[in-house]
């Protein structure tokens, strides 16, 4: 089972690698900027290079970007407020710096890691677990794209389902490999189940067996889905870091 000392070395090597730095540069205490470098083993949630990548990880700004939006980066996120930079008005200003390359702000996202200790979670209903080739029989069913994306950049690794009386699932929590030892969340519960505490039970119980294997869960929202982060909470999550990306403009708008 992790140790919280654990997880927070495997987070912070993984965000050096996605950022494009060395990990040492995360326990720096002033914000940084630097060139994005493509290093093996980064979270790849697409086909392109990033253009630019924030996370804030103990408070302080740690940011990369390609070389041509630098010069700016360096200038404009430097002295920022790591704490105040998901404001309006700063994404606002960075939206605007990027719009003349053809990018635009992706979500602002907040993720959580598990709070530990934490007590071990039971189920509240019968459940029942996926692994492997059993995910296969949901490709395609709209009803669980939240847990599984089946996305071969971050491919689905394991899903629990809440089972309803007639053994069908009605709720799942799902996780895909985004990094190594860093496995990305996702819950849906169907409508007629919501508020009976699933979404909660079921990532709870998905973080305990990710734990036992070594791995780390993390639970990412946007800033406004409270009810989201509410889960989270419930299910033993903490906040933990903050992330913003660029994205390319659709062409259609881009021609706009």
């Amino acid at each position: 089972m992790l140790l919280k000392e654990q997880i927070r070395s495997i987070v912070k090597n993984q965000l050096a690698l996605d950022l494009g730095c060395e990990a040492s540069l995360l326990d720096a205490p002033e914000n940084t900027v630097l060139e994005w470098r493509d290093l093996p083993g980064r979270r790849r949630y697409g086909e392109d290079a990033p253009f630019l990548e924030l996370a804030v990880w103990n408070g302080v700004l740690k940011a990369s970007c390609a070389a041509p939006l630098l010069p700016w980066a360096r200038e404009f996120l430097t002295p920022r407020q790591a704490e105040w930079l998901f404001k309006f008005n700063s994404l606002k200003k960075i939206d605007a710096a990027l719009a003349p390359f053809g990018y635009e702000l992706g979500e602002a996202v907040r993720y959580f890691l598990p709070a530990l200790p934490a007590a071990p979670a039971a189920p509240l209903q019968p459940v029942r677990w996926y692994e492997g080739a059993e995910l296969e029989q949901f490709r395609g069913d709209c009803r669980w794209d939240g847990p599984l994306a089946f996305n071969p950049l971050f491919p689905d690794m394991l899903a629990v389902a809440a089972l309803d009386g007639t053994g069908a699932p009605c709720a799942m929590a799902g996780v895909s490999r985004d990094g190594a030892r860093l496995w990305q969340i996702g819950i849906t519960v169907l409508p007629p189940y919501r508020g009976r505490g699933l979404a909660a039970n079921l990532t709870a119980l998905i973080r305990d067996e990710l734990l036992s294997r070594d791995i780390v869960p993390f639970y990412g929202t946007a800033e406004s889905h409270i009810i989201s982060q509410n889960v989270a909470i419930s299910a033993g999550f903490r906040p933990a870091f903050g992330y913003l990306y660029a994205q390319k403009i659709p062409p259609q708008l881009n021609q706009a």
